[in-house]
């Protein structure tokens, strides 16, 4: 305010004294947000003058005076006058140069805020009710600590179970890796209908990395298409917004890898029939997909390059299937492989594959080999001690120790036909996995049969009633067990390890 000028000490004058030079109208503040303002003296619907306000000194907390009670006749509305805070718009009304100086620094940038609400049309004729757009569009600024927090702020942390993930409901997080978490998941239908399928969705910080992208996608479209018994088949890929998932058959078993922990933990091993029936199965997937051929009949030559305990997977009814056909090659593209899952991935690889030449189905031989190996011997025929630099020059030089020095109940047979599998120069391994399935099967026809009911009556072994079973929801059967369990079949549990020679 200039120096001349003095606030006032007494009530304002009754409305038909004020002086109206010092107000602003609805109109003046309003009128340049409507195409055409209301008619003077209309009188169909909303006020019949338009509102004024008066424009305070933000600087002078003190609120105008009320008006005077006496000076106001009986049953006559007292004037509405809202307060509004001077901020950076400014008014329609001319201001002069020296109104203008008056003006505080302060007042020029307030807090006070403006909302603009949609307004009410006034009946029967043109224009829009300024006053009712002015009475309701001054709010006052909320203190800061009164101020609600931001819809970010309030809601609760999100998890994977609150997520649907498009047309499938997650169930269960069954792993996660360096590339991708895996999910049992739900896909429900018309009539009731609903599928049970396991969910590999990839991980975010993945979907910025084109080139992983387009390896992905591509690998999993070849081999969608492959349909065996022993291969975990592919129903489904897509993206939904920036995250791409494949959703493949659900295998109700453990992998291989927590077969042979749990046997150990346990103090036993993989009967020796039973480790070559499961490999055994895994080279039908091989060969099958080995010699897989497209639509114009051109070989597709498909190889795995992962071949290893954690993606071969037995199912707790016995059945053996093959996983995660030619995403390994993607999974080279990611940018923070664990460690760990490089140093076991490091374990199982061809020499040819180490030194970084051109692979072929025979590399996917020499891997499934390894796992022979680790089978028969409950060993490595690489050592997992050393650096990642350390454990690719031992499998590059490929020297390995027979499985009949490791283990001297392998028979002979076994022992040439591991060495075979494992040779370092592909010429003289197995030269596709059929010829390595026709080895294994000729050395368990020398031995009692195996069968799917053998296998799974050993991991009964391994595992209890509460791990084997699941509920209608898919959930891990909890604490209580039920009553003891009767063998389907004559073959009792003290017989099954008689017949495997288990102690």
């Amino acid at each position: 305010m200039s120096k001349g000028r003095k606030k006032p000490t007494h009530p304002p004058p009754p409305p038909g004294d004020q002086d109206e030079s010092d107000l602003v109208t609805s109109d003046d503040l309003f009128g340049h947000l409507v195409d055409a303002p209301t008619p003077p003296g209309d009188k169909r619907g909303g006020r019949r003058e338009p509102i004024r306000v008066r424009l305070r000194d933000p600087e002078s907390p003190a609120p105008l005076p009320a008006p005077d009670t006496e000076q106001e006749g009986e049953g006559v509305e007292p004037p509405h006058r809202p307060v509004l805070e001077r901020t950076a718009f400014r008014p329609a009304l001319p201001i002069e140069d020296d109104e203008e100086a008056r003006l505080p620094p302060g007042a020029v940038n307030t807090s006070a805020r403006l909302t603009i609400t949609p307004p009410r049309i006034t009946a029967g004729g043109p224009g829009v009710d300024l006053a009712s757009v002015a009475e309701s569009g001054i709010v006052e600024p909320a203190p800061e600590e009164e101020r609600p927090a931001s819809a970010a702020a309030r809601a609760p942390a999100r998890s994977w179970r609150d997520d649907t993930f498009g047309p499938y409901q997650l169930i269960d997080r069954v792993a996660v890796g360096g590339m991708a978490e895996v999910f049992k998941a739900k896909r429900s239908g018309v009539e009731g209908f609903e599928k049970v399928v396991a969910l590999k969705r990839i991980l975010p910080h993945l979907s910025e990395n084109k080139e992983f992208l387009d390896m992905f996608v591509d690998e999993a479209k070849m081999v969608a298409g492959l349909s065996h018994p022993n291969i975990v088949q592919i129903f489904d890929l897509g993206r939904i917004e920036s995250s791409y998932y494949i959703a493949m058959e659900y295998v109700h078993g453990r992998d291989l890898r927590s077969i042979i922990k749990r046997a150990r933990d346990k103090g036993l091993r993989m009967p020796l029939d039973l480790g070559l029936r499961v490999a055994s199965q895994v080279c039908s997937a091989l060969e099958y997909a080995h010699r897989k051929k497209d639509s114009q009949g051109r070989p597709m030559e498909i190889v795995h390059r992962d071949v290893s305990p954690q993606n071969i997977l037995i199912t707790f009814d016995g059945d053996v299937k093959l996983a995660d056909f030619g995403i390994a090659k993607a999974a080279t593209k990611a940018s923070n492989t664990d460690r760990g899952a490089l140093r076991g991935k490091l374990l199982y690889m061809s020499p040819e594959q180490a030194w970084g030449r051109p692979i072929d189905h025979r590399s996917d031989v020499f891997s499934l080999g390894v796992v022979l190996f680790e089978l028969v011997t409950e060993q490595k025929p690489f050592h997992a001690a050393g650096s990642e630099m350390t454990i690719l020059e031992t499998v590059r030089k490929c020297v390995i120790t027979p499985p009949r020095d490791v283990n001297p109940r392998v028979p002979e047979a076994l022992d040439r036909l591991v060495m075979k599998a494992l040779a370092r120069d592909p010429e003289e391994r197995y030269q596709d996995a059929g010829q390595l399935q026709r080895g294994i099967e000729r050395i368990l026809r020398e031995r009692p049969p195996v069968t799917a009911r053998d296998l799974a009556r050993f991991l009964e072994l391994l595992f209890d009633r509460s791990e084997r079973e699941e509920n209608a929801a898919g959930d891990r059967r909890a604490t209580d067990p039920g009553p003891a369990e009767e063998p389907s079949d004559p073959l009792s549990l003290d017989l099954l390890l008689k017949r495997f020679g288990i102690d």
